[in-house]
């Protein structure tokens, strides 16, 4: 279980850094696309670095549909978590480390930079709180849905192939959502930022820790109701 746990916490607090910090230190970007390469490069990476360990997780929405679907007990499920939240604290402390040194050496103060960048956060500025919920509930479904067709023992032959999938798969809700939500589907990624920024992004936090856990939630009852069969595998991606 250690070297589960140290997957996990290494992993998530990488997905933290990189994640957040591709955002922070290129601003402004002039499209979606430079963010979604990023963030899909960063899953894949990660997913090929941290899956032989851990499964690679770095997410309670993916830990939470794995327990939903028979692939962890609970007590693994809540260590799993656990390691995901110190991993998303190393991982903030590390963007708030650099974005202070920054300040100290440029001409940026950072006030300046927390209001220019919300230090990655993800907001919904267009939308609703309902339709930024349904968003992010619908992505982290695919998400999820991905990640169990990925786990069936029918596809699991193209198990190398898994992080590839699942950086591409990033990379188009990126690309979808991201001048929705930002496209989180990750309550850690969401989490972190928020409380380091405040403001609006800790006013917007709620839909971001509950929508990725509905999203993982759906993407459970799809599988139990239409994917499930005798032949699906009990591990994780």
């Amino acid at each position: 279980m250690k070297i589960k746990l140290f997957g996990e916490i290494a992993g998530t607090a990488l997905l933290i850094y990189l994640g957040t910090g591709l955002l922070i230190f290129n601003y402004p970007y002039q499209d979606m696309l430079g963010p979604s390469i990023g963030w899909g490069l960063t899953l894949a990476v990660l997913v090929y670095i941290f899956g032989p360990l851990s499964g690679a997780h770095l997410n309670p929405a993916v830990t939470l549909v794995m327990y939903l679907t028979k692939r962890m007990s609970a007590k693994e499920g809540w260590l799993y978590v656990s390691a995901q939240i110190v991993g998303g604290i190393l991982g903030e402390f590390a963007i708030l480390g650099t974005v202070w040194s920054i300040s100290q050496h440029s001409t940026n103060s950072w006030q300046s930079i927390v209001e220019r960048t919300a230090l990655g956060a993800t907001l919904y500025p267009h939308l609703s709180p309902l339709a930024a919920f349904l968003t992010e509930t619908g992505l982290t479904s695919i998400l999820c849905l991905i990640i169990l067709v990925l786990n069936h023992a029918k596809t699991n032959v193209y198990a190398v192939q898994s992080p590839i999938a699942v950086g591409f798969t990033i990379f188009t809700a990126v690309m979808v959502g991201g001048n929705l939500t930002g496209a989180s589907l990750n309550p850690i990624r969401s989490l972190f930022p928020a409380l380091a920024a405040g403001g609006p992004a800790l006013n917007s936090l709620g839909v971001y820790l509950v929508a990725p856990l509905a999203g993982a939630c759906l993407a459970a009852l799809i599988h139990h109701y239409i994917l499930n069969d005798s032949t699906t595998q009990a591990t994780g991606h």
